[in-house]
C-alpha cells in the first residue's frame, strides 16, 4: 500500500473513533448501571487512545490526522445515539452496538492491508480491542432482551 493510501486509511480510522466516542457520551448518560456505565467509560477511553496512536503513525508516515471534531456522519451517529437513548440504556446500547459494528467492519479491513510492521501490530491490537466492545455490548443487549 503506498504511502498516501495508508495515511487515507489510518485517518478514516482516526475519524471513526472520534465519532464512536462522541457517540459514547451521549450514550453513557442513560446507563443506570454503574457496572456497565464503567465499562463503556473504559471502551471511550480505549478510542480516545486509538486516536492517539493512530495520529503518531499518520504524523511519523508524514500526513496530518484529523481534528478531534466530529465529522457530518459523526454527528449522524450521535444523533442516532440520542435517539436510541430515549429507550433508556437497552436504547444506548443498541446505538453503541450499531457504532461498533461499523468500527469493526472498517478495522477487518484495513487491518489486512499492507502496512509497516509497527502499524500493522497497532491495527491488530486495536481490532482485538473492538471486538471485544461489540461482544459485551451485544452481550449485555442479550441479557437485556
Amino acid at each position: 500500500m503506498k504511502e498516501k493510501e495508508l495515511i487515507a486509511a489510518l485517518s478514516s480510522l482516526v475519524q471513526l473513533d472520534i465519532d464512536a466516542a462522541h457517540a459514547y457520551d451521549q450514550a453513557v448518560k442513560e446507563i443506570d448501571d454503574a457496572i456497565i456505565r464503567n465499562r463503556l467509560l473504559k471502551f471511550q477511553k480505549e478510542h480516545r487512545h486509538h486516536i492517539d496512536g493512530l495520529s503518531r503513525q499518520i504524523e511519523a508516515l508524514g500526513g496530518q490526522p484529523p481534528d478531534h471534531t466530529q465529522k457530518f456522519k459523526g454527528y449522524v451517529i450521535k444523533a442516532f445515539t440520542a435517539i436510541q437513548s430515549v429507550a433508556g440504556m437497552k436504547g444506548a446500547l443498541r446505538a453503541n452496538k450499531a457504532t461498533e459494528e461499523i468500527t469493526n467492519r472498517y478495522y477487518g479491513e484495513v487491518v489486512s492491508w499492507e502496512a509497516p510492521s509497527e502499524v500493522k501490530e497497532m491495527l491488530r491490537t486495536y481490532f482485538s480491542e473492538e471486538k471485544i466492545h461489540l461482544d459485551y455490548i451485544t452481550s449485555n443487549l442479550q441479557a437485556l432482551t
